[in-house]
């Protein structure tokens, strides 16, 4: 797919579904990578070309381990090349390690590290002003995660399988992903027509740990792309249904507020504070 047709595929996911407003603060979270660099110059290239007069702003976790700052040098340079203001929330410097919180709690530090990017990822851009919070997941992985949690009868999830996730909880920003429709190839091929450098492999110290949860999904990614080759369309006749389905199980589950840091949880404690062990006292 040319630059044209690509950028025009998520021109209609962000019009169709409204991802985009008038006046938003919309934070793009960051990670180094590919996926999440092509948000940021698209939401960009929609802002100069269909002129709906919102405001970008690129928010990146600077997670404290070895590769951490390399990570941060490019998604500054990313941010640089968009015209785009940065923001950086650095772990160490409020005190988070990691590795301290996955042996204290004898938790996978992937899910540690999943749990405290999530919490962050929508309190920090929220007390900043932002209006939604966008982010890198694409067609593929959404195709893939959709089959998986089918496959394990977790059904919950499907809920959340849409371009949009709209919250009326004022503490949980609206989650939007414009790359819906478009998959990781085509957003690596975006990027480096347009001379974004990113992280081309895993510069996580712990990467080893995951490393078998990628085999499978790449496995998973053969088979959707097999299926894209064999039948065109595929991809975006399912991708479609998903958010059909998504519809007849949203999730009625009344979120509550953390009795200690105040922001929203299904439980009386979030688990961010259960693995801090955060007091009504701390910092952040």
């Amino acid at each position: 797919m040319d630059q044209g047709g690509y950028l025009n595929k998520i021109f209609r996911t962000i019009e169709k579904y409204r991802l985009v407003e008038k006046g938003d603060k919309i934070f793009v979270a960051l990670s180094g990578g590919k996926d999440s660099a092509a948000v940021l110059f698209a939401l960009k290239k929609f802002n100069e070309e269909r002129d709906p007069d919102f405001e970008i702003v690129g928010f990146h976790i600077n997670l404290g381990t070895i590769g951490s700052e390399k990570i941060q040098e490019i998604v500054e340079k990313q941010c640089e090349l968009a015209g785009v203001k940065l923001v950086v929330f650095e772990l160490k410097k409020e005190g988070i390690d990691l590795g301290e919180i996955a042996k204290k709690n004898r938790r996978p530090i992937c899910g540690v590290c999943g749990v405290i990017k999530r919490y962050l990822m929508n309190k920090i851009p929220r007390e900043l002003g932002a209006t939604k919070i966008a982010t890198g997941h694409h067609g593929d992985d959404i195709l893939v995660f959709f089959i998986k949690n089918i496959l394990g009868m977790n059904y919950s999830w499907i809920g959340k399988f849409r371009p949009k996730a709209e919250s009326d909880n004022p503490k949980l920003l609206t989650k939007i992903r414009p790359l819906f429709f478009v998959g990781r190839k085509e957003n690596e091929e975006f990027v480096k027509n347009l001379g974004v450098p990113y992280v081309q492999e895993s510069l996580c110290i712990y990467f080893k740990e995951k490393i078998k949860l990628y085999e499978k999904t790449n496995k998973w990614y053969d088979i959707i792309d097999r299926l894209e080759s064999e039948a065109p369309g595929f991809k975006e006749r399912l991708l479609n249904s998903v958010i059909k389905m998504s519809t007849y199980f949203e999730s009625e589950d009344q979120l509550k507020f953390c009795k200690i840091c105040g922001e929203p949880t299904n439980t009386e404690i979030c688990a961010f504070c259960r693995l801090t062990g955060k007091t009504k006292n701390s910092k952040l």
